[in-house]
């Protein structure tokens, strides 16, 4: 199969004319952070920690006879790490730290997707959905005297729910949910009515 050349030459497109519009800024960045709700915004993160899909400790078991052995711990799924927020618009970040911290979101956003890397296109690298992103932002940012774009850097603390890149990390180590629905599917069943 022969390389599409205009489709290859369109992503080239998108990403000189993205790398025009941010500037010095995305050089600075390893991922770039969409909330859901706010995908007019871009901000860059200069020092994004990613999460990995791992277990948490073993947990040890008791058998009879005094035999003891290990399972798996159970997955890992809420993450927390420091980044440092790149703004590419005067008062953007400022402006989306006010907007969360209404009450419609109450500091807390239901989704958003990093994109590792300059680019923010589904097509193209690593993206991590994140649910139930808290970010804490810790002041209202640095100015880089030293450059003539005056980039605002804010550090923040970000907690987060991450599931895997497919978001469904953890859905077959618990019968616990198909339990649940069972259940309620028999008790309704028992009083006439459907779920």
């Amino acid at each position: 199969m022969k390389p599409n050349l205009s489709a290859s030459s369109a992503g080239m497109k998108k990403d000189y004319l993205t790398a025009k519009e941010l500037g010095a800024a995305m050089l600075a960045c390893n991922a770039v952070l969409i909330p859901t709700g706010f995908e007019n915004i871009r901000l860059l993160i200069q020092n994004f920690q990613r999460p990995i899909q791992t277990r948490l400790d073993a947990a040890e078991v008791d058998y009879a006879n005094g035999l003891q052995a290990s399972v798996p711990g159970t997955v890992k799924t809420k993450f927390e790490g420091q980044w440092t927020l790149i703004e590419t618009e005067s008062g953007a970040i400022a402006n989306f730290a006010a907007a969360i911290n209404s009450p419609t979101y109450n500091g807390v956003l239901p989704l958003a997707k990093i994109y590792e890397g300059h680019k923010a296109s589904d097509s193209v690298g690593r993206v991590h959905e994140l649910l139930d992103l808290n970010i804490a932002f810790e002041s209202g940012g640095d100015i880089d005297a030293s450059s003539r774009n005056q980039i605002l850097q804010v550090q923040a603390t970000c907690t987060y729910m991450y599931f895997g890149e497919s978001g469904n990390l953890g859905t077959n180590d618990s019968t616990l949910a198909s339990t649940i629905s069972s259940a309620l599917n028999n008790l309704a069943a028992l009083n006439g009515v459907s779920i």
